[in-house]
């Protein structure tokens, strides 16, 4: 079999690095705001632009059509975190939150799904959150819009069938977004003890499920939101 084609946005991201290292036998067109951090050793195309420009989506999933004739997948990770009570939250703040998130994801998705469309297959991951389905405290902005992400996903699972559409939601996972709560010993252990499995995901833990959910393996999954929690979401541990 030839080498999956797969769309990247968000290619800076700890997870998009992790998921592109895992997958050197793949060919990517990777999208970002800011040039690659990090070299990848695959195939691919980089380009950089606003994830908000539609004209700059539409002409770089062009120029991945024309040099390898399909896409395969397509996985965003366009996004921000933010931790503050409702009351707290100002409006453009709120509206920053979903337009990183959902807005974004939304043009991507509108660039791709010609493609997705024409051939008769393809799969789209997002990135939702468990906060999405658990409710944790100040997380008002992010809850909202990935819960939002989720009803997209199955959405659109419905409207574009056969083209597949799924979502991780990751619990607290290893990345600069996380860093605060990562680097405090007493917020960690707090978030740590409400998990089944009382350990810190990593962003190649991620990376691991997306590929299977872009990958044929997968080709029976659409429109479910898979969490990668450590049981969060699923179990309620009792209290030491």
């Amino acid at each position: 079999m030839s080498s999956p084609i797969y769309v990247v946005q968000g290619a800076n991201s700890a997870m998009a690095q992790e998921l592109v290292a895992q997958n050197k036998n793949a060919r990517f067109l990777l999208l970002s705001e800011h040039d690659l951090e990090r070299t990848p050793e695959c195939e691919h195309i980089s380009l950089v632009g606003s994830a908000f420009d539609e004209d700059f989506l539409k002409q770089s999933i062009q120029q991945a059509v024309e040099r390898w004739e399909r896409i395969d997948g397509y996985a965003h990770f366009s996004g921000s975190i933010l931790l503050k009570p409702l009351h707290m939250t100002r409006l453009d703040e709120w509206e920053e939150v979903f337009k990183k998130h959902v807005t974004s994801a939304f043009l991507g998705m509108k660039a791709v799904l010609p493609t997705l469309k024409s051939q008769g297959h393809g799969s789209v991951v997002l990135i939702s959150s468990t906060a999405a389905k658990v409710g944790l405290q100040n997380h008002e902005a992010i809850a909202a819009a990935k819960g939002a992400l989720e009803a997209l996903v199955r959405s659109s699972a419905a409207t574009y069938a056969p083209v597949r559409f799924n979502a991780i939601a990751p619990g607290l996972t290893r990345s600069r977004m996380s860093k605060r709560i990562v680097e405090s010993e007493q917020a960690l252990k707090a978030s740590l003890q409400l998990q089944a499995i009382p350990r810190l995901a990593e962003p190649s833990d991620m990376a691991q499920a997306i590929s299977f959910l872009l990958g044929e393996q997968s080709r029976m999954i659409t429109g479910q939101i898979i969490a990668i929690d450590g049981g969060l979401s699923a179990t309620k541990r009792m209290s030491p």
